[in-house]
């Protein structure tokens, strides 16, 4: 029991409470500790060692529902820009959305882990095409590809069975008319449909599918070929899912009025939310080794490291964190965070606001604006209801 338990009327000169805006939903202060999904934690340091990345059950289901009721009935797109663990992937699988991969890792991964073939969707982008074995086996084990203007067609091998499903992604009319060809007379591709990438406001929303149906429109006229998918992707760029629901009526909207003008058949309808779906779903924990004030600069805390800690350099930078095992005391200093096997120089993250009492054996609560694992931590695990479970990394 801490001093402020004991005195609770000192709670108003100590830190704020956790902001509920960007902490995972079911954060809460207890007894001092920080707990996520009813579970402490500095009790998920001590069992499973840092850095650990811990993700909040509940975030993730209502993020997911919260899509799913506001666009209705188009399909969720999970991407992978977000995060990909064996466990996650099995989540995605288990809430019967749809992955957005850019590897063939992922690939391996996703299937590994139980997501259908038809709900792979593998984005390809200029300068990021493979050519030989490896891309033949990447593109062979997906349902859908999304290939950009400028990938190189020719590199991507028919599978044995049928063609690839093929969406094109549109950035305007005259630069997609040359990839539609394209797609068209490539024996390896099947053109079903098309997508488009939008900010998240009803107006840009409505620009971007008007286009898209245009080149749906135009590419019947032209050759024939009859789309019937439409990939919106939201550039949410991280942010919270808010207003979700007038986003999908905006969407809807903009479908009814694209088709009625260009007189196409509605096209089946996936969205693409990006990282936002782990967004005040995750924490990144970690303990510190230590606290070097010897520079001159901003002073350095040295965590613990993991296998995969020391490629994270420069991952992602927390919009929070705070002292998760005990009340912090005194005013803040921002902080560098550093691994411990790593290069003093080499920071992790930087600008991180914590209390100045810090001190070796504290454990730290990360928080990045998309949710992502800003340590990339050698352990995952869910909390959800008190219960914690070790998700295997694939």
């Amino acid at each position: 029991m801490t001093l402020l338990d004991i005195l609770p009327s000192l709670r108003g000169t100590t830190t704020s409470r956790l902001d509920p805006t960007v902490w995972p939903v079911t954060t809460h202060y207890h007894h001092g500790r920080i707990t996520v999904g009813g579970v402490d934690l500095d009790e998920v340091a001590d069992r499973f060692g840092t850095p650990t990345y811990v993700l909040d059950e509940v975030g993730l289901r209502g993020v997911g529902a919260a899509i799913s009721r506001g666009f209705r009935d188009a399909e969720v797109l999970y991407s992978t820009s977000s995060l990909l663990t064996g466990g996650v992937a099995r989540w995605v699988a288990g809430q019967q959305l749809s992955l957005v991969v850019h590897s063939q890792h992922e690939v391996v991964l996703a299937r590994r882990n139980g997501v259908d073939l038809d709900r792979i969707v593998l984005l390809i982008s200029s300068g990021e095409t493979g050519s030989g074995p490896a891309m033949t086996l990447a593109v062979g084990h997906v349902g859908r590809l999304v290939v950009d203007a400028g990938v190189p067609i020719d590199t991507i091998a028919a599978p044995e069975q049928r063609p690839h499903k093929t969406v094109v992604r549109v950035h305007n009319c005259r630069s997609t008319d040359a990839l539609v060809g394209r797609v068209v007379d490539a024996p390896a591709l099947e053109l079903i449909g098309v997508r488009c990438d939008a900010a998240p406001n009803p107006g840009d929303i409505r620009d971007q599918v008007l286009t898209a149906v245009a080149v749906m429109c135009d590419t019947y006229r032209e050759h024939q070929v009859l789309m019937t998918e439409l990939h919106v992707g939201v550039a949410t760029d991280g942010t919270a899912i808010d207003g979700v629901s007038e986003l999908g009526d905006a969407l809807e909207n903009a479908v009814v009025e694209a088709c009625i003008r260009n007189r196409f058949p509605r096209p089946r309808i996936a969205v693409d939310f990006g990282e936002s779906i782990t967004g005040r779903a995750a924490v990144t924990v970690c303990r510190v080794r230590g606290v070097d004030r010897t520079d001159s600069g901003r002073p350095v805390v040295v965590v613990e490291g993991s296998a995969g800690s020391a490629a994270a350099i420069a991952a992602g930078e927390p919009v929070a964190a705070a002292i998760a095992n005990r009340h912090p005391l005194g005013p803040t200093e921002v902080f560098s965070i550093v691994d411990s096997r790593g290069v003093m120089g080499d920071h992790i993250c930087s600008g991180v606001v914590l209390s100045q009492d810090l001190r070796a054996g504290d454990v730290v609560a990360l928080v990045g604006r998309d949710g992502r694992d800003l340590l990339d931590s050698a352990t995952v695990v869910s909390v959800a209801h008190g219960r914690t479970h070790q998700i295997q990394a694939g």
